[in-house]
């Protein structure tokens, strides 16, 4: 046996080879535990809520827009989290987890355009610069954009927002 003191303890403790062997294979076990827990309840969260993924085209003025996002905000007591899907060459897609949550929603949508200028963003890297297009009222929390989702509505959702 070997007697060693530990500055955070009161009192030295004794401890044996065999004890510390034993701490540590304890400590092992339940840092697997709470991680297994952890991410058990994190699984089964996301699976509780039924989705549906969406996609369809999204137009401005009557030209399809280039870039932007489409946003499914959940309203009226909906349970889940805001859905983003990209808008790209005038489609989108949403797909993360699983798709949109069932219940009724606010859409968001942010349309852009190139505008002919590229912006360097360094180390040699140039991007495409946008500007917002259509009704700035579509883009926000004042959207009068609703949807209903659930198991029955169509896969496919177009929409069409004015020019501003």
């Amino acid at each position: 046996m070997m007697l060693t003191y530990c500055p955070n303890d009161i009192m030295p403790r004794l401890l044996t080879a065999h004890s510390r062997s034993n701490n540590l294979r304890f400590a092992v076990q339940i840092i697997c535990a709470t991680l297994l827990l952890t991410l058990s309840f994190g699984c089964n969260q996301g699976s509780s809520l039924d989705r549906k993924i969406l996609e369809g085209n999204v137009v401005c003025g009557g030209k399809k827009v280039a870039a932007g996002n489409v946003r499914f905000v959940p309203i009226a007591g909906t349970k889940g989290p805001v859905t983003v899907a990209p808008i790209i060459d005038g489609r989108y897609r949403a797909t993360n987890r699983g798709g949109v949550p069932f219940g009724q929603h606010r859409v968001e949508i942010i349309a852009q355009r190139p505008t002919g200028e590229m912006i360097d963003l360094g180390d040699g890297q140039l991007t495409k610069k946008l500007e917002q297009i259509g009704d700035k009222k579509y883009a926000g929390k004042g959207s009068p954009l609703r949807v209903e989702v659930n198991a029955d509505s169509k896969d496919r959702m177009d929409f069409d927002i004015p020019a501003s």
